[in-house]
């Protein structure tokens, strides 16, 4: 079964209740589907393209997501999401990295955007007329075992990694990590994280409509002041978020205006980044009568692998989800025994068809069906998964993935810059935060400032390194390779901004 057969099943059950809601107003599963559809009848009506091409959508966390994420869905094509936050350069490579066919975006189309593709907007689809709900039927009927979305995990350069998610990948994660989490059509989710993540497509949009949970999708920054308005109003259960966002939360606290209204939290997903003890404690006392659950996943899981359950009180990133298996194993492969520290492999109906045109990364991430996560944990005594660190070079940063060899290949194309590294490094409220070491050509004269402009031109925000560190020289391993664990050790003692 595909996504959209499953989710309109849903809605046929279901069609008189609300399943989404904004600021502004809410729709039920009926009106979600005939917008959804409408998308589609526009799209077919105006563009000849082949069942299974790729379509990007380049929207901020607001329905038009969802109403057009499904659209692509009911035309049988697989969705690319572009980030909202994006530079002109980001969307450019990651539409022409998919081979994208099509652009749906709320937004005009950037200027001289080095991409010849439709670009449509919602204002153009507004034009149509609306089907009515007893009208919608699936014509496109496709393959589970087909891609349904393309997930670039490092959406800029030509060298990205684009995750291919199945649509069984999509539907058994989502309907598994809703039942562990225990979903109702009693909760109203409040989404605080960016809808082109693997985590907030699959297990909070789509895991929410196959449960009735009321989905609350509000543009994003979220503000804490727009989020304390929502808990006073009663209107949110639950909520999942990064710890940066927690954070934010808890510090301001104090400008709600009834403290009470966070009584109607009844639980908080956290994802995206290791959670610090202190922050459940504070969690806690701001939300009394909410469960925590740390989860851990990664996007080539589609996401999910483990997660804690309601009333468990142990911090760790808990049991895996139904059908899906994992193994600690050493750096010979062999499994390690007990509570020993390993790489983490997962196997199971979640593990990713491959990176997308890159058969040699796929072979090598996935053996024998395990996915080789990279990231290096054990099993505590209650046979729960423990994390202690990533294998990958990964920076994650307010819970958000930042892939240093990007930035890296940036910078080198500057001028000045003969080579550079970049690491993260700790940061009380966002875990961490990327600094660049440069080594520059004797000749040049290095501005600091201008190469942060220069960054800013053409990368998110969020990867313009925060600190720019020039050294002789910068280490590198017996085979060549650049040390980032002996330069975060060394080389910040050393040396001054």
């Amino acid at each position: 079964m595909t996504i959209i057969e499953r989710l309109f099943m849903e809605a046929c059950d279901r069609k008189e209740q609300i399943i989404l809601q904004d600021i502004k107003q809410h729709w039920t599963y009926a009106e979600v589907m005939t917008e959804a559809y409408s998308i589609a009848s526009y799209i077919k009506k105006n563009f000849e393209l082949e069942l299974g091409s790729h379509v990007a959508l380049y929207t901020n966390n607001e329905p038009l997501f969802v109403f057009a994420a499904l659209g692509i869905q009911f035309c049988g094509y697989v969705l690319v999401p572009v980030p909202y936050s994006a530079s002109k350069t980001e969307i450019e490579n990651i539409i022409n990295a998919c081979d994208t066919k099509l652009v749906i975006s709320k937004y005009e189309q950037p200027a001289h955007l080095n991409c010849n593709i439709p670009w449509v907007t919602a204002q153009d689809i507004s034009h149509g007329s609306m089907p009515s709900f007893e009208s919608i039927s699936i014509t496109n009927p496709t393959d589970p075992d087909q891609c349904a979305i393309l997930l670039p995990t490092s959406g800029t350069t030509g060298h990205s990694k684009i995750v291919m998610l199945s649509h069984r990948n999509v539907l058994t994660n989502a309907l598994e990590h809703g039942k562990k989490l225990g979903y109702t059509d009693q909760d109203s989710f409040l989404v605080t994280m960016p809808v082109h993540f693997s985590s907030t497509i699959v297990t909070q949009l789509i895991s929410c409509m196959l449960y009735g949970t009321r989905i609350i999708l509000i543009s994003l920054p979220l503000l804490p002041r727009t989020a304390f308005r929502l808990f006073q109003d009663k209107a949110v259960t639950a909520l999942s978020a990064v710890p940066t966002q927690l954070m934010h939360f808890i510090s301001d606290f104090h400008q709600a205006k009834s403290w009470s209204a966070f009584d109607s939290i009844q639980f908080i997903v956290i994802s995206g980044a290791a959670v610090p003890a202190k922050l459940v404690d504070n969690l806690q006392t701001v939300f009394p009568k909410a469960n925590i659950i740390q989860t851990y996943g990664l996007t080539e899981a589609s996401p999910r692998v483990s997660m804690m359950e309601r009333g468990d009180s142990c911090l760790s990133c808990g049991s895996p989800i139904r059908d899906v298996s994992i193994r600690i194993v050493d750096e010979e492969e062999n499994e390690v025994e007990g509570a020993g520290v390993g790489e983490i492999w997962v196997k199971g109906p979640n593990v990713m068809l491959g990176y997308y045109k890159n058969p040699e990364l796929t072979n090598e991430t996935i053996v024998d069906g395990w996915l080789k996560t990279g990231d290096l944990g054990y099993r505590n005594e209650s046979g729960c998964l423990m994390l202690t660190g990533r294998k990958k070079n990964i920076i994650i940063s307010g819970g958000i993935n930042i892939y240093p060899e990007e930035i890296e290949e940036y910078l080198y194309g500057l001028k000045e810059v003969e080579e550079v590294m970049v690491v993260g490094m700790h940061d009380d409220l966002l875990g961490e935060v990327p600094i660049a070491f440069l080594k520059v050509f004797e000749e040049c004269l290095v501005d600091v400032d201008a190469l942060r402009k220069h960054c800013n031109l053409h990368l998110s925000s969020y990867k313009v390194p925060r600190q720019w560190i020039i050294v002789d020289e910068i280490p590198k391993t017996k085979t060549g390779k650049l040390d980032r664990a002996s330069t975060k050790r060394k080389l910040l003692n050393e040396v001054r901004v």
